[in-house]
């Protein structure tokens, strides 16, 4: 959801970018009134704040849960970075990140829970624009009727990530907007934020955005001019985890036993990214829709040639490993543990299946420092504070994000859900070879993994990006279908 929130405020640089604007969006996910969206601009002394606000309620389940951001930037006139700042709240906790650029870096510092991290971040590569310099580049672009217009900039709710936005074949059209009909431009919008998902936008002559829609998956949304009033009004927040469970063909009894199990897992529209073969996963290729995968419990996979261990074991805005209370906490689940690293890596998972108290659907993705210290959250809050953990004892740590197979889960019965577990590089066998091993602190004691898990991404979490998880799920997400061929 912080993804869709950040590639929103990405669109809003289709407008033409006067000082004082201040335009308000309605935001829609699956035809009902999800949230709202406000951005403002001023200019003053010489330089350009461009600012946004935004708010997103969903339902998970019976589960209520609200995004809200902020984001600030400010720029020099001939567009020269100067500073940004983001404000989240994902349910666990205000994060607030500041980055001010300098000639030979960024200095960029987090606080949240009281606790404040402060780093030396590489500036970004290649060329990029800020937000009023980009808007005012969009407008120019406009005004000469490019057919193509292509801006790579950054956001602060993405971090220091530049994003590229294209737009391209321009149309006249029609809209109805605030009870109007206006006159428009129609066009195709595609970000590198959703590579697979081309929009639809309607602009008017000046630049402004006046209404986007594109598909996520089966996700439907949309962002709608408004005034203030129109904005605010009374939310109908659509439901997005029941709605998106994968029912497959049979169930399977006594999930938890099994030792290994056989699916087909297929596109029902388009064709399948790929899978990754990770963990005790392999993947065989049937045809560009479809693939055959086998989980087994007690299987692992070789690292890469091309995985950084540095960015494997280092910290992060999400895995938070230098955190002081991250810190505190591995050092009370493995004081005492034995030197054996698959020994201690699973034993910080059964600590922190037990440090995670309230299990709930409230929180909407938080980092290992909040986690460590609120004590609740779901499968991505375990995921994220394992690996944590393991990085703090020097194991090398990444999370995992898929889907696991629940008899009975929010309602639904005999289903896929998705879910996030984290993986550990820990010696295996005989000779003690580096392998890739699946952790799950969300189940208990008896059962570090289990062979319904299927792995569609792999993610390091690296860096100061908050925002880099599970993007490659939405694209899935409503168009996936799972055959069982066998359990054991």
């Amino acid at each position: 959801m912080r993804r869709i929130l950040v590639l929103l405020s990405l669109l809003l640089l289709a407008r033409s970018g006067h000082a004082s604007d201040e335009r308000w969006y309605v935001l829609m996910m699956q035809g009902q009134r999800a949230g709202w969206m406000v951005e403002r601009e001023r200019t003053a002394d010489g330089s350009i704040e461009s600012t946004t606000e935004s708010s997103l309620t969903i339902r998970r389940g019976e589960t209520s849960l609200t995004i809200s951001m902020a984001s600030r930037f400010i720029e020099t006139e001939d567009g020269r970075p100067i500073e940004m700042s983001s404000t989240t709240n994902l349910g666990g906790g205000e994060t607030v990140d500041r980055y001010i650029f300098d000639p030979d870096g960024v200095r960029w510092s987090s606080t949240s829970n009281g606790t404040t991290t402060e780093r030396v971040l590489p500036l970004p590569e290649g060329r990029w624009l800020p937000p009023a310099a980009a808007a005012r580049y969009t407008a120019k672009r406009l005004g000469a009727r490019a057919e193509e217009i292509t801006v790579r900039t950054i956001d602060p709710l993405n971090g220091l990530e530049p994003v590229v936005t294209t737009r391209s074949a321009f149309e006249p059209a029609t809209i109805e907007v605030l009870g109007r009909t206006v006159s428009a431009l129609r066009c195709s919008a595609r970000s590198d934020l959703y590579p697979d998902s081309i929009g639809t936008e309607y602009i008017d002559e000046q630049g402004n955005l006046l209404r986007s829609e594109f598909n996520l998956g089966a996700m439907r949304v949309s962002v709608v001019a408004a005034d203030e009033q129109l904005a605010k009004t009374r939310l109908d927040p659509p439901e997005l985890m029941r709605s998106l469970f994968v029912t497959p063909d049979r169930p399977i009894e006594r999930p938890y036993e099994r030792r290994g199990a056989t699916f087909v897992v297929r596109a029902i529209e388009g064709n399948l990214p790929e899978i990754p073969e990770t963990g005790g996963q392999r993947v065989g290729q049937i045809d560009a829709q479809s693939v055959r995968l086998t989980r087994s419990i007690g299987e692992s996979s070789p690292p890469n040639a091309t995985e950084d261990r540095a960015r494997l074991t280092a910290p992060s805005a999400m895995i938070t490993c230098d955190d002081p209370r991250v810190i505190e906490l591995a050092n009370a689940a493995l004081t005492g543990a034995p030197r054996d690293p698959a020994a201690r890596a699973e034993r910080a998972r059964r600590f922190v299946h037990r440090h995670i108290r309230t299990k709930d659907l409230s929180v909407g993705f938080a980092s290992a420092a909040e986690t460590a210290r609120t004590r609740e959250g779901d499968c991505t809050e375990h995921a994220v504070l394992l690996a944590a953990l393991l990085r703090c004892d020097g194991i090398p740590a990444r999370v995992i994000s898929g889907l696991i197979y629940a008899d009975r889960f929010a309602g639904g019965r005999d289903i896929f859900g998705y879910h996030m577990w984290t993986q550990a590089l820990l010696p295996v066998g005989p000779k003690g070879e580096a392998r890739w091993v699946d952790l799950d602190a969300t189940l208990p004691d008896s059962i570090p993994i289990t062979a319904t898990h299927i792995a569609l991404g792999v993610h390091d979490l690296a860096g100061d990006s908050r925002a880099n998880a599970l993007v490659e799920l939405a694209p899935l997400m409503g168009r996936l279908a799972i055959r069982v061929e066998s359990v054991e």
